[in-house]
């Protein structure tokens, strides 16, 4: 169970340097979605106990870029954010960015 956390993380680190901004994200949110879904849990809206600063840490980014591209996706109506909870409005348009 390590061992795949671990090369899924790395394959995932290895993608970051080629993947623009908003990509990263949605790559992390995805990601989150697909977990939640695993353990049975709704993937479309989530809570992210994360704070702006941990994820853009997670993903290479600096807290001010993560603030930007999620409001980015807020104002093109692929997702909402509720302080911490996350719901994914447009599921297509998040896997494409």
């Amino acid at each position: 169970m390590l061992n795949v956390a671990i090369a899924r993380g790395g394959g995932a680190f290895m993608m970051l340097g080629s993947m623009s901004a908003e990509q990263r994200v949605a790559a992390f949110m995805l990601d989150l979605s697909d977990r939640w879904q695993a353990r049975g849990y709704c993937a479309s809206a989530f809570s992210l106990k994360m704070t702006r600063g941990e994820i853009g840490s997670r993903v290479g980014l600096k807290t001010e870029t993560v603030n930007r591209v999620l409001q980015g996706m807020h104002k093109r109506g692929i997702i909402e954010v509720y302080a911490s909870e996350i719901h994914i409005l447009d599921l297509p348009s998040l896997i494409l960015l």
